[in-house]
């Protein structure tokens, strides 16, 4: 309610957003629970639906929260935007309530016991699309309107380069080469002087991702090393064509790709997208041991990008048109424990 107020905006009290009822838990720092808890709160922390200090299980609030954010669709008119001011265990809800409309569930356990999304910060910004036919997520996590990115000091940043002049021209360049546009030049800029510091910068050896690269790294004094595996998807014969021209030159194969295309390679000879996403978060795993600790930050493409989101979520292609491509210079942020890779953010930076 303080937080709504204080943004200004016109406050609606709704109950169904409440936080996650943690009963006789409730004024405990984590170390106290552990302590008087020990039993309830490692079944807890192994996943089991136990109810939190007696008041909701994750189970109970994914319902609940479920429950809420069909009814607020309901309500909703088409094309109106609504703001819920709520809280860390909701957004983590509603989020994963909204791909299990879908048929896709992320609320399965990584290796290490995390979530697949990481925790909510503060004053931070989730942005969806939610319809009664569907559910996009555009951006989750995002703090720049607060005047910085993630500050996650072992988290990988995966920056899409700065808008291109085949973006402006709305050509897909998988592996051909071209420069940024006169806008992506001065986004590469913007980034790189707001961007917390990084001890390392790789990038795509693709001019438009080297050419931000190195205008982000001018800005933390670092070199740029370049790294293969950071390239964009190669779309093989779909390479250097618009929408229109794919759809139009090879209608059958750019339906079998869009309709169930996970393992179908792109433009007949290219790379797949399970391949892809599976690429990058080879490279993500890669770095993350040969710099442990250290804050890297890794250059490189959008469909790339999105691919590895995408295997990280376990959410498939099936699930594409529910999660946005990064936007350009945008910034998505994962973190590597114990060899499992967790979203922290996702397409920060869109405005």
């Amino acid at each position: 309610m303080e937080t709504a107020g204080l943004a200004g905006l016109e406050v609606t009290p709704d109950p169904r957003w409440r936080e996650i009822d943690i009963g006789r838990w409730e004024g405990l720092t984590r170390a106290e629970v552990h302590a008087r808890y020990p039993d309830e709160s490692a079944r807890a922390a192994a996943g089991e639906p136990v109810r939190l200090g007696g008041g909701e299980s994750w189970v109970e609030l994914h319902d609940r929260i479920r429950t809420a954010l069909e009814q607020l669709i309901g309500e909703a008119s088409d094309g109106s935007r609504v703001a819920v001011v709520t809280h860390g265990g909701v957004i983590h809800a509603a989020v994963e309530a909204g791909f299990a409309r879908g048929g896709h569930d992320l609320t399965d356990l990584t290796n290490d016991g995390s979530r697949r999304l990481g925790p909510l910060r503060n004053a931070s910004v989730t942005d969806v699309i939610a319809t009664e036919g569907g559910f996009h997520l555009k951006v989750f996590n995002d703090v720049t309107h607060l005047g910085t990115d993630s500050e996650d000091e072992a988290a990988i940043a995966l920056i899409r380069h700065g808008e291109s002049e085949a973006n402006l021209m709305g050509r897909w360049h998988g592996r051909t080469d071209g420069p940024l546009s006169e806008r992506g030049r001065s986004q590469a800029e913007a980034l790189g002087a707001r961007h917390p510091a990084v001890s390392r910068v790789y990038t795509s050896p693709l001019r438009r991702a080297r050419a931000t690269a190195e205008a982000f790294a001018a800005h933390h004094h670092l070199p740029v090393g370049i790294r293969d595996d950071l390239i964009e998807i190669d779309f093989g014969a779909w390479e250097d064509l618009t929408f229109t021209e794919i759809s139009q030159r090879h209608p059958e194969e750019w339906s079998a790709v869009f309709e169930h295309g996970h393992d179908l390679p792109r433009g007949g000879t290219g790379e797949t997208f399970d391949g892809a996403g599976k690429r990058l978060d080879g490279a993500i795993g890669d770095v993350s041991m040969m710099h442990p600790g250290e804050r890297i930050a890794l250059v490189s493409h959008g469909g790339l990008i999105w691919a590895a989101a995408a295997r990280i979520l376990g959410i498939g292609w099936s699930a594409w048109r529910s999660l946005s491509i990064p936007g350009n210079a945008t910034v998505s942020n994962v973190r590597v424990t114990d060899g499992s890779s967790v979203l922290v953010d996702y397409n920060t930076g869109t405005g």
